[in-house]
């Protein structure tokens, strides 16, 4: 794991490794494209509906997902769109 992403995981990370061995399996990793298909958005979640959305290649944060619903950003068409996305995926 690089530098970067154990920066961007901060506290999934740490919370993967009180789980003990293979606790970062429980951690997923989504790049995250806009309608142009430029990569715009690095999203973590933990067990699948906690963690942040971040700017892509950076630690700038975006959003959060708590109990799987995104929150944290006065964009709500992000979070209507990442709320869209959750949901699908956990079709």
């Amino acid at each position: 794991m690089d530098e970067l992403l154990r920066e961007q995981l901060g506290p999934l990370l740490e919370q993967a490794e009180e789980d003990g061995e293979g606790g970062e399996a429980l951690i997923e990793l989504f790049s995250v494209f806009d309608d142009a298909g430029h990569h715009v958005y690095d999203l973590h979640l933990f067990c699948g509906d906690d963690g942040q959305l971040l700017r892509a290649g950076t630690t700038e944060h975006v959003a959060s997902v708590a109990q799987g619903a995104p929150d944290g950003s006065t964009d709500t068409e992000l979070l209507v769109a990442l709320r869209v996305a959750l949901a699908e995926r956990a079709r």
